[in-house]
């Protein structure tokens, strides 16, 4: 049984499929991909948030080339960032100071873990402006292996390889390969129960009383959703309350070429409501009508009234996405122009990177890893994400799966 059909879960699915197993996936939604999906609206097509997949390797090159064919495409571009008002080549993550800094002592802060490589002066005029604009907290209550995933496992210097027809063009295909392999993936299916007797998986059940037993579950969706749908019950210290980071899309449309030739433009200044902007033309022609653009926006805050960015409503918090475009950005003459497409709100789009709540996001985690037959696929990166999602299926199978 593999709860959840993002990249993690589908990631599992097809490895286990392919692998001879006979595999039920389950999930709420009635599209593949989690939020690695490609929504279409008014003649566009356009992802929930960019979504890079970031290979490392051929054979991880030559996976994508067999799903998605000559739908596959290099974009030759790397991310970009705003610096005293120019976007110039890489994430704020990329930037090197010009001379050599003195190193600061290692800790297990992102502000350590930065500093002792780039030094404490150049990480707090460059790096920690934009991650505390998006993780909400201080540079020292971020974990440090936050940093250092972002820094050595989501860097793309040089491009990247990109679905044709957005993300969920690739969700789409590892579904359909999972499928013809065997796998039974039911979509609009949610999982209502986990039967763990004994502390060792029996069962799940599905939405509509559905029971499919099933000695090795993976769990390729929150793991605090699954616990709290185990039977018998998660003790009450493993279900502890989680701040979240909540996310507003505003995807703006323009009747007129591309404002920039950058795929993903990251932004630190704080009176600018968003954080990234991806023009999906960059990412990939087939995605906008021709001579038309259209630019999603990511403002990431609390999913609060008293928020300044979630507590405008969508219309306001549009236009003043548009308005930073003009100013400060300087990418758009005239805010009039933007045409909105859709604004969409995810109020609990990841927990909130904060030390201070690391056991609670890592307590039903670790207590579900304590059940015989559960196997944990977090979600991740979509490269990363599939990538858990097979280790769980390699561990299932060295298990004895049939």
């Amino acid at each position: 049984m593999v709860l959840g059909a993002g990249p993690a879960g589908l990631g599992a699915a097809l490895a286990l499929a392919r692998a001879g197993a006979r595999v039920v996936v389950a999930d709420p939604a009635a599209e593949p991909g989690g939020l690695c999906v490609t929504r279409r609206r008014d003649g566009f097509a356009y992802d929930i948030g960019g979504h890079i997949p970031f290979v490392r390797d051929a054979p991880r090159r030559a996976w994508l080339e067999e799903l998605l064919g000559d739908d596959l495409r290099w974009v030759g571009r790397p991310v970009a960032c705003v610096r005293d008002g120019v976007v110039v080549r890489g994430r704020y993550l990329d930037q090197r100071p010009p001379e050599p800094e003195p190193a600061a002592t290692h800790d297990a802060t992102a502000r350590g873990e930065l500093a002792s490589r780039f030094g404490a002066g150049f990480v707090d005029r460059v790096m920690r402006p934009y991650l505390e604009k998006v993780d909400g907290v201080a540079l020292e209550a971020i974990p440090g292996d936050r940093a250092r995933r972002l820094l050595e496992g989501q860097a793309a210097p040089d491009g990247f390889l990109f679905p044709a027809h957005g993300i969920g063009q690739l969700m789409d295909a590892m579904a359909g390969a999972a499928r013809r392999a065997g796998a039974d993936v039911r979509l609009s299916t949610a999982a209502e129960a986990i039967h763990a007797p004994d502390g060792r998986v029996a069962g799940v059940r599905l939405a509509g009383g559905a029971e499919v037993a099933a000695p090795h579950v993976v769990v390729a969706m929150p793991a605090a959703a699954a616990a709290g749908l185990a039977e018998p019950e998660a003790p009450p210290d493993v279900l502890g309350p989680v701040r979240m980071r909540a996310v507003a899309i505003v995807y703006l449309a323009l009747g007129r070429g591309r404002l920039t030739e950058e795929p993903w433009i990251q932004v630190d200044d704080p009176r600018v409501p968003f954080a990234r902007a991806f023009e999906t033309p960059n990412w990939s022609p087939r995605l906008t009508p021709e001579g038309r653009t259209l630019i999603g926006l990511e403002c990431y805050c609390r999913a609060d009234p008293g928020d300044p960015v979630w507590g405008l409503g969508d219309a306001a918090l549009a236009a003043a996405c548009a308005e930073a475009l003009r100013d400060p950005l300087g990418l758009l003459d005239d805010p009039s122009e933007a045409v909105v497409v859709e604004v969409l709100r995810i109020p609990r789009a990841y927990p909130v990177a904060d030390l201070a709540q690391v056991p609670a996001v890592r307590a039903p985690a670790l207590w579900l890893d304590g059940i015989e037959g559960i196997h944990l696929a977090p979600g991740a990166a979509v490269i990363e994400a599939v990538e858990a999602g097979e280790r769980a299926a390699a561990a299932a199978l060295a298990s004895g799966v049939s």
